[in-house]
């Protein structure tokens, strides 16, 4: 493997390099605000969560979020 192939995928990694603005990720969640996926540190609080889950996500080349809740019930 050369030494410049990435070995893994982590879509956070890349913080938006070659990501089109158009496109998301939508994670269901119950209440708005929620964290979007697990595994999650239990000790922190829905909001310090939530913000972990973006920062793995990454952002478009624009800036935004690549992920999107979707508020289900």
């Amino acid at each position: 493997m050369a030494n410049n192939t990435k070995a893994h995928y982590n879509p956070g990694a890349d913080s938006g390099d070659n990501r089109i603005d158009t496109v998301s990720v939508e994670y269901m969640v119950n209440t708005s605000g929620d964290r979007w996926f697990i595994p999650y540190n239990s000790d922190a609080s829905m909001a310090d969560q939530l913000a972990q889950c973006k920062k793995m996500v990454g952002k478009t080349n624009d800036g935004t979020d690549y992920g999107a809740e979707v508020v289900v019930s």
